[in-house]
């Protein structure tokens, strides 16, 4: 009994490591960190050191720095980033829709009955 327990401790822990590991991993593979990650002291405010992960903030950082302060806002994040998303915005909800769509079959057809 003591064993069959220390094994499941075991496999909970070595899951819960596993999955920490995986998910810290794709944070850092991830091309879009979020204003939160790179916000490093959390000081509400981007510099270019700290976005430097953002390639596509990079490239649009004088646009995005309105008021030519060196950092950048989260309204001002916001307002780069915002223009991405609301571009891809109608393909995402037709994705969406069109998953949700049952596929016509006749696996669940029923007949009529038949009247007596």
């Amino acid at each position: 009994m003591k064993l069959a327990k220390s094994i499941l401790v075991a496999a909970g822990l070595a899951l819960a490591v596993g999955g920490a590991y995986a998910a810290d991993k794709q944070a850092k593979a991830d091309p879009e960190p979020g204003f939160n990650n790179m916000d490093k002291n959390n000081d509400g405010k981007l510099t270019r050191a700290e976005a430097a992960g953002d390639k596509s903030l990079i490239s649009k950082w004088k646009e995005a720095d309105r008021d030519n302060d060196g950092s950048l806002s989260r309204a001002e994040y916001l307002m780069v980033k915002g223009k991405k998303d609301i571009g891809t915005a109608a393909d995402k909800v037709k994705s969406a829709v069109s998953s949700d769509k049952p596929e016509s079959s006749s696996a669940g057809a029923t007949s009529k009955p038949k009247s007596k």
